[in-house]
C-alpha cells in the first residue's frame, strides 16, 4: 500500500509519485499541509486508493498504535494507524460521557471510532496493565473499504492552534513513513512452552462448585473461562496470523486494538447488538456442540443441539433473559419463534436473531448496560453469576469476553469480545469460556473449551 520506506530530511523523504497509492499519499499530505486552526474540533481528508489487504498494510506499518474492525458480513473494513483522538474511562459509570463524546465525533461524515470495554467494568492487571476499562479510539490514518471501495483517510483533532501545528507535524510524518503493503510470508510461530490456568481436575472442581450454586437455586447459569499461555519460537506477526484466523473463521467479526504494548484481536461470532437509529438488532447465543468429521456427523451434531434438553432449555433461558433486559428501553421486540443454527469451523450454536424498536432517548450506553455482559459470557441473574464467577477463576479477564465494536454517524455496531487473544512479541494468551448450567458434565464442557481455542492455535502454527 501507500507508502516507501523513510529516507532523508521530512521534505524530501518521498520521490515523484509513480502509482495511484504514492499520489493518494502526496494529495493528503499536500491538504494536511494547508490545514490552518479555525475553531476547535476535527479535520479530516480522503483520498481513493487502489484495493489493497488492510491487514498486510498494517503488519507492514508497526506504527502504533494499529486497529482493525471488519464486520461478519465482511462489508466493512477499516485499519487504523495512530490516534487522533483517544478516550478512555476507568469505570462503568463513565460509559455514558465516552459514548457521547466519541458519538459527537462519529457525525461527521465518514468517521468511524473503535471502542472497547472490560468484562468487569475495571482497568486491566497482570497481563492486561496498562489497558483502560474502556477506550474509545479515532485512527489518525486509516485505510476504509467497502463494496464501493477503498479509501485512505487522515484525522486530526486539535483544540487549540499549537496543538493542530504539533498535531499536523505528526501526522505529516506518519504519512512520509507509511511503507506498501505486501502480502509476506511470515512464517508461522510454534509453541515452545504452554501454561494453562487450570487442568481437568481443577475444572472439574471448579464445575462441580458451580453446579452445587445452581442446585440451591442461586444461579441458572455460570460461564467459567480459563486462560492458556503460550511463548513461541519467535515474535508473531500478529496481523498475519489475524488474516489467518479470520480465513478459517468465516462470517465472524474480526477485530484487533494495539494497546500499551500488546494487541489484543479476535474472530468473534456474537453480536453484542447493531443499532441505527432507534432500530436495535441483537441475538441470543447459547448452547453449543462440536461440528463433525463428516456431513452426516455433523447433520447429527445439528440435530442433538436443535433436540437435547439441556442445550434448548439454556438457550431459552438466555432468550428470556434478553428480552427481559431490552423491555424497559424498548417499545417493541420481535424474535422468530424457532432459533437457527450458527456453524462455525470447529463448533455450532444455538442462535436466534432479536429485533426492537427503542423508545425515544434511548441510546448505545442504555443498551451497553443492559445487555452487557450477556448471559453467553457471564451467566445469568447476571450480578450473583459475576459474583461467582470472581471466586471461580484465577484470572482477570481484561478485554476478553468484553466489548469491541465500531462507531459511524448515529448507528453503532458491537460485538461480543470472544474467540479472542493478547499477544505480545513472543507471548500470547488466548481464552476460552464454557456455560455451565444444570446437568453439565465436566468432560464435555473440557472439551469445550479445548475446541474453542484451536482456532487461534491453527492460525498461529499456520
Amino acid at each position: 500500500m501507500p507508502g516507501t520506506p523513510p529516507s532523508g530530511d521530512a521534505g524530501h523523504r518521498r520521490g515523484s509519485p509513480c502509482d495511484p497509492a504514492e499520489q493518494a499519499i502526496e494529495d493528503l499530505l499536500v491538504q494536511v499541509r494547508q490545514w490552518r486552526f479555525e475553531s476547535p474540533g476535527l479535520v479530516r481528508a480522503s483520498v481513493p486508493v487502489p484495493e489493497v489487504d488492510p491487514l498486510a498494510w498494517l503488519e507492514a506499518n508497526p506504527l502504533a498504535p494499529r486497529c482493525y474492525w471488519q464486520d461478519r458480513s465482511g462489508q466493512i473494513r477499516l485499519a487504523g494507524i495512530g490516534a487522533a483522538w483517544r478516550y478512555t474511562a476507568d469505570t462503568p459509570d463513565d460509559h455514558p460521557a465516552l459514548l457521547r463524546h466519541a458519538q459527537s465525533l462519529a457525525r461527521h461524515p465518514g468517521v468511524h471510532l473503535l471502542c472497547a470495554f472490560s468484562f468487569d467494568g475495571r482497568s486491566g492487571a497482570g497481563e492486561w496493565q496498562g489497558f483502560p476499562a474502556s477506550l474509545a479510539l479515532l485512527p489518525a490514518v486509516e485505510l476504509q473499504g467497502n463494496r464501493a471501495g477503498q479509501q485512505l483517510s487522515v484525522n486530526l483533532y486539535a483544540e487549540s492552534a499549537a496543538e493542530l501545528r504539533q498535531r499536523r507535524s505528526e501526522l505529516t510524518g506518519l504519512l512520509e513513513d507509511l511503507r506498501p503493503a505486501a502480502v509476506s510470508e511470515h512464517r508461522p510461530a510454534r509453541v515452545t512452552d504452554r501454561t494453562e490456568d487450570l487442568d481437568f481436575a481443577e475444572c472439574s472442581s471448579r464445575i462441580e462448585a458451580i453446579l452445587r450454586d445452581i442446585r440451591v437455586g442461586h444461579v441458572h447459569k455460570a460461564v467459567l473461562a480459563r486462560q492458556v499461555a503460550l511463548r513461541l519460537d519467535r515474535p508473531l506477526a500478529a496481523f498475519t496470523t489475524l488474516r489467518r484466523w479470520s480465513a478459517i473463521t468465516d462470517g465472524s467479526y474480526c477485530f484487533a486494538i494495539e494497546n500499551a504494548g500488546r494487541i489484543f484481536m479476535g474472530c468473534s461470532p456474537e453480536r453484542l447488538f447493531y443499532r441505527s437509529g432507534r432500530s436495535v438488532q441483537t441475538e441470543s447465543l447459547a448452547g453449543t456442540v462440536r461440528r463433525g468429521e463428516t456431513a452426516a456427523e455433523d447433520a447429527a451434531l445439528e440435530a442433538s443441539l436443535r433436540e437435547d434438553s439441556k442445550l434448548v432449555r439454556e438457550h431459552a433461558w438466555v432468550t428470556r433473559y434478553i428480552r427481559g433486559e431490552l423491555e424497559p428501553w424498548a417499545i417493541r421486540i420481535d424474535a422468530p419463534e424457532q432459533a437457527g443454527v450458527l456453524k462455525l469451523d470447529r463448533i455450532q450454536h444455538r442462535r436466534l436473531p432479536i429485533e426492537a424498536t427503542l423508545r425515544p432517548g434511548v441510546g448505545d450506553h442504555q443498551l451497553l448496560d443492559a445487555l452487557h455482559p450477556t448471559p453467553a459470557v457471564c451467566g445469568f441473574p447476571r450480578r450473583r453469576a459475576q459474583d461467582l464467577i470472581s471466586r471461580q477463576e484465577g484470572f482477570r479477564r481484561g478485554w476478553y469476553s468484553g466489548v469491541i465494536g465500531l462507531l459511524s454517524g448515529d448507528a453503532s455496531e458491537l460485538a461480543v469480545a470472544i474467540r479472542s487473544a493478547l499477544v505480545a512479541g513472543d507471548r500470547a494468551w488466548c481464552y476460552s469460556g464454557v456455560g455451565i448450567v444444570q446437568g453439565s458434565e465436566p468432560e464435555a464442557e473440557w472439551q469445550e473449551l479445548e475446541a474453542k481455542i484451536e482456532s487461534f492455535l491453527s492460525a498461529v502454527q499456520g
